[in-house]
């Protein structure tokens, strides 16, 4: 580096006053006085050559000598064995990469090699991976203890919620089991803290830091969002214990994740990077080893837009992104290096590659800038850890240098350097540093900007443009909260920072991209409703707005409609039907319009299909193979390829089944590139119970198969008649039972409902209810010829989910039950061995407190036939709680209509004869027959 002073010595009676007045137009400063009579004089102010101020300076009075000025340069080097191989840390070109292409660590390293805070402070930083193996030689005294805590005893002595989480938490076995494993997250740890400078292997980006491992066992979303949630518990208990419990953690890192999934798809997800973020813990996760584009096909977590996740990507030896990594210009920050770095393996030391490699060289500066010596930031993390967490992420965005291969397809378009990193933090300290914490509010035309600190910065500029737009729009000298005029609603933007002091790539640094409000935003769908004989939906929207409502049923053309409502519900519809919803808003005040919601589905009441409750499946990958199409019983349904790995067709479709016949069906799977065989099952719940039982395996594949499945089923005469679920799944491990399991991850699940005609045993009975009494009611069927055919009544308490049976042959008291409640109620015939189907579900209410039944009590309605409406008399001193209308079968057409009213409008009923099914308030129960024309 060229020097542009020169240290000039006098004798030492010659004084300041003389000094400074020998030579015009040259700055000086005093070095010292004793022993020697030093002055710093600034020779480039002259714009003199080196010759001409040598001369210059040789003759002013008292002259002893002159030398130019020659910088310093640290040698930061640890001792470890290895360290030669880490090529990501000083790169000479010797392993046959590029040189330079390295992180400058060891320039970092002569501020800070990590550790501790300069208040005292333990860094810890979290690694979510598979465990390590502590025993390692190079991680020794880097493994972070939770000393709170008794390990063995069964208590959770600090009261954070984990029992015996002595050496970090697993999230499977629910206790600290992370030492075994470690294949994967020993090299993470090792990258972030192998022990440095002890002689042994490699050296970490710290060289002494605390790593907590959190296992995060089954691959899961839900094993993910758990292991963050640990973190959390114990930066926040330090937090609040000032210290004395949990750990400093200020850094999580995840190098792993999930392909093409869009943050939109995990909002809990990236929701909680904020909350980690608010108690001031950074997170940095690993993109893709895809070569896509994470900002349109999506990657967890590294899509998720929170201001407290860094997203990395990978870079090689020869300082060019990995072919084979992600990217994105909104999603991905910044490059680091990953590809074959020499680090630690489980048992010894070796290569290891992926963006996995990339991540934890982020995660590791990020423990530096924690324990770099600038007070300033430390009083920060102390009064607002969330403030603290942003300066750190910007002064690593900051201190990016451009990188070729990464421009446009990443916010920073350049890669990861400790050393300016580091340098920019301590600039916090210093006189001149570039703002950091940036946060920028929008609101529909405008916006503000703030940020925590610009220590000494002379010049703040900002720019902005629209999204995908080339010119830029400059505004210089703004002030930290300045508010920016001449936005259009409803907007992005990209926006830069511009400083003239810190380590920038630039004159500006990293893009944030920010949206103006005053959008029409697409509702909320709050509820979706259905009974036996309607469907719809409910939704949230705070705008002024109407809302166009589009539905279809399963082969039906979209149908669209208008209204002001935040609901829409369609009526008369069949049993066990399904309709798709979708809605949009079209807003006033800038007169633009929502996009669609995403599509809904919605059946009406599907027997024991839909009131049972069947084991759930979580998340699966289904990006890769999927059922493309089922044919059952030459009932074709074209379902295609979605994100989770889960459908429900519900209502689509309808397929009868007889007992004791046999149904062709054909299973066609869809791919992504190369077909891969899978396993298929097929289970029918014949007893309709709710459980897969192994007797309800309906079809399984003798060995995994790929492209189409044929095969048949037999549907057993035992079989109960009614609608039941029919659940198919295609999985490309083997795993035995019709609910989920951990060997299952690639593949999918559908549910389907088919109705099963037993013709063997039909439900013809009629029941009534009588004697209805505060804790027991009679249900009486009426006599047949065959005296084998019993009664089976299924009945609950209204809102329950489970059903309770009693069998009689004609008579069922039913006792212990709740005084003045509402109960379901739905009955079976018993042919011998078999079961008819259920009847459709009715209720009873149970009498209250001093109710007396009066059987003579009638009600009157009128007209009878009626055509649009029917007056109904209510005697004196009775109240109605519950009115119903059926048809002659049974099936509830009306219900829960207004009790208190007393005409009743039926001009949407078909003509026929109905029964109106009046209860009082008591629990009493009426009914009488009306004919609509």
């Amino acid at each position: 580096m060229k020097s542009d002073n020169s240290i000039q010595q006098f004798r030492n009676s010659i004084t300041n006053f003389r000094v400074k007045n020998s030579a015009i137009d040259l700055s000086y400063s005093q070095l010292m006085r004793e022993p020697f009579n030093l002055w710093l004089i600034d020779t480039n102010k002259a714009g003199l050559s080196d010759s001409e101020s040598e001369k210059l300076l040789g003759g002013v009075d008292g002259f002893l000598s002159v030398r130019k000025n020659r910088y310093i340069t640290n040698r930061t080097i640890p001792d470890d064995t290895d360290f030669a191989k880490q090529w990501q840390y000083i790169n000479d070109g010797s392993s046959g990469g590029s040189v330079d292409a390295d992180i400058d660590m060891e320039l970092a390293w002569d501020v800070t090699t990590g550790g501790i805070t300069s208040l005292g402070d333990t860094v810890v930083i979290c690694v979510i991976d598979d465990g390590i193996n502590a025993a390692h030689e190079d991680l020794q005294g880097n493994v972070w203890l939770n000393y709170n805590e008794i390990p063995g005893n069964g208590i959770d002595d600090d009261n954070n919620g984990y029992i015996d989480d002595f050496r970090g938490w697993n999230i499977t076995s629910k206790n600290d089991n992370v030492y075994s494993g470690g294949s994967h997250g020993t090299p993470v740890a090792g990258i972030i803290g192998a022990r440095g400078n002890n002689k042994l292997g490699v050296s970490g980006v710290n060289w002494k830091v605390k790593i907590m491992p959190v296992n995060y066992g089954f691959s899961s979303e839900a094993n993910a969002l758990a292991s963050y949630g640990y973190a959390y518990t114990q930066r926040k208990l330090y937090n609040t214990s000032k210290g004395t419990k949990g750990a400093f953690i200020v850094a999580t890192n995840a190098s792993w994740g999930i392909d093409d999934l869009n943050a939109a798809d995990a909002p809990l997800w990236c929701a909680l990077f904020d909350s980690l973020g608010k108690i001031g813990i950074l997170n940095c996760a690993a993109t893709t080893n895809n070569n896509t584009d994470v900002d349109v096909k999506g990657d967890m977590p590294t899509s998720c837009n929170s201001e407290y996740l860094i997203s990395v990507t990978n870079l090689s030896r020869s300082d060019a992104k990995v072919s084979s990594a992600g990217f994105g210009r909104k999603s991905i920050d910044l490059g680091a290096y990953g590809n074959q770095v020499y680090t630690l393996t489980r048992t010894g030391y070796g290569p290891f590659g992926g963006t996995s490699g990339a991540s934890p060289h982020v995660t590791g500066v990020i423990g530096l800038i924690y324990s770099a010596p600038c007070n300033i930031f430390q009083n920060l993390v102390k009064t607002d850890p969330a403030a603290a967490a942003l300066v750190a992420k910007d002064m690593i965005l900051h201190g990016t240098l451009p990188n070729a291969t990464l421009k446009d397809i990443t916010t920073t378009g350049g890669k990861l350097n400790a050393n300016r990193a580091v340098r920019n933090i301590m600039k916090l300290c210093q006189n001149c540093s570039i703002p950091a914490g940036i946060i920028i509010k929008t609101e529909d035309l405008l916006l503000r900007i703030f940020w925590q600190n610009d220590q000494g910065s002379s010049q703040v500029n900002i720019r902005y443009r629209q999204v995908d737009k080339v010119p830029w729009t400059e505004v210089l000298n703004i002030s930290n909260g300045s508010e920016l005029k001449g936005f259009s609603n409803c907007t992005e933007y990209e926006v830069q920072i511009g400083s003239d002091c810190g380590f920038l790539p630039s004159g500006y640094s990293y893009s944030k991209f920010i949206k103006t409000s005053g959008c029409c935003e697409i509702p909320t769908i709050s509820s979706l409703q259905s009974d036996l004989t309607s469907v719809g939906v409910a939704w949230v929207n705070t705008q002024d707005a109407s809302f166009n409502v589009e539905y279809k049923s399963a082969a039906g053309k979209w149908v669209d409609t208008v209204t002001n409502d935040h609901s829409f519900v369609l009526k008369n519809i069949p049993e066990c039907t399904a309709y798709t919803f979708k809605v949009k808003a079209n807003c006033s005040r800038y007169g633009n319009i929502s996009e669609f919601t995403p599509e809904y589905n919605v059946s009406t009441g599907c027997g024991s299909c839909t009131e049972n409750r069947y084991c759930t499946f979580g998340r699966k990958d289904a990006s890769q193979e999927w059922i493309e199409a089922f044919t059952l019983n030459n009932i074709e349904n074209k379902s295609g390829n979605i994100s989770g790995g889960y459908r429900d067709f519900t209502g689509f479709n309808r397929n009868v089944l007889e007992t004791s016949k046999i149904y062709d069906f054909i299973i066609q799977c869809g791919y992504s590139g190369t077909p891969f065989p899978d396993y298929f099952k097929i289970y029918i719940d014949y007893d309709q119970n709710g459980i897969w039982s192994t007797d309800e395996l309906a079809y399984k594949s003798p060995t995994s198969l790929a492209n189409e499945v044929k095969g048949k089923i037999t549907i057993p005469a035992k079989a109960i008649g009614g609608f039941t679920k029919l659940r198919l799944i295609m999985s490309y491990q083997a795993f035995d039972g019709g609910c989920d399991d951990s060997k299952f991850e690639y593949g999918e699940v559908e549910d389907y409902c088919v109705l099963i005609k037993n013709s063997l045993c039909t439900n013809n009975m009629e029941v009534k209810t009588e004697e209805i009494e505060q804790n027991s009611v009679k249900i009486i069927r009426k006599k047949t010829t065959i005296i084998q055919d019993t009664l089976r009544v299924s009945y609950r308490l209204k809102g329950s989910l489970t059903w309770q049976q009693i069998t009689s042959l004609d008579t069922i008291k039913i006792n212990n039950l709740k005084e003045c409640s509402v109960y379901e109620y739905r009955f079976q015939k018993n042919c011998d061995s078999l079961y008819s189907d259920f009847s459709v579900i009715d209720t009873f209410k149970t009498a209250c407190k001093n109710n007396v039944n009066d059987p003579s009590v009638l009600f009157k309605i009128s007209p009878n036939p009626a055509f649009d409406e029917l007056y109904i008399e209510i005697p004196d001193g009775l109240f109605i709680n519950e009115l119903m209308v059926s048809d002659i079968s049974g099936r509830i057409i009306l219900a829960n209509t207004s009790a208190q009213k007393s005409i009743l409008n039926i001009s949407s009923l078909p003509s026929g004869t109905y029964l109106l099914i009046l209860t009082t308030s008591s629990g009493q129960r009426y009914r009488q027959k009306f004919l609509k024309f």
